[in-house]
């Protein structure tokens, strides 16, 4: 019997995947976009391409008021993009102008996971490495950051915690679609 494939699925408005679950976003967004033929965009990829440092290492060098210049800038143009996956840290969406500019033509899906499960994940990836105590705390420093999203509350929550990475990007894919059938139906 020839199995039935569902509807072509183009999107117009972006899917923003953000919070920290212990695995890799831009690996789940290539995934996702791959599915359905969009362009895949990561904000702290971008940056380190255009200004040849790290989100925190640009911070730390220009200060805070450089930094938001720059996500502004370059939030402003993904705001542009139609139909992309878009990665992007908790940092520039705690920003209420950056944050209402994307949602605009987005929708965000936030990652989480149990604690436990998350550093389980970091120790597996990272190996030896996780046993260093200054990388241990910075790993830590990033999952708080990651976490105030989630005091903006009304924001949808992707649990990963007993999840692989390939269920993880099917469950945001079909999370996009339904939003956006439901947008359509309108």
């Amino acid at each position: 019997m020839a199995r039935m494939n569902p509807e072509p699925f183009s999107p117009y408005r972006n899917l923003i995947i953000s919070g920290y679950d212990g695995t890799s976003r831009y690996a789940l967004i290539r995934r996702i976009a791959a599915q359905v033929n969009a362009p895949a965009l990561d904000l702290e990829m971008e940056i380190q391409l255009r200004e040849k440092l790290s989100l925190e290492a640009l911070r730390q060098t220009y200060g805070e008021a450089h930094t938001r210049t720059l996500l502004k800038a370059l939030c402003a143009e993904f705001a542009l993009q139609r139909g992309a996956v878009i990665a992007m840290p908790a940092a520039p969406l705690l920003d209420e102008d950056i944050r209402a500019r994307l949602l605009e033509h987005s929708w965000l899906l936030v990652l989480n996971c149990q604690l436990n499960e998350m550093l389980r994940r970091l120790h597996a990836q990272h190996g030896a490495r996780f046993h260093d105590p200054s990388v241990r705390r910075a790993f830590l420093h990033h999952i708080r950051q990651e976490r105030k999203l989630h005091a903006l509350g009304n924001l949808d929550v992707l649990d990963t915690t007993d999840l692989t990475p390939e269920q993880t990007a099917n469950y945001a894919l079909t999370f996009w679609r339904h939003h956006e059938l439901a947008r359509l139906k309108l």
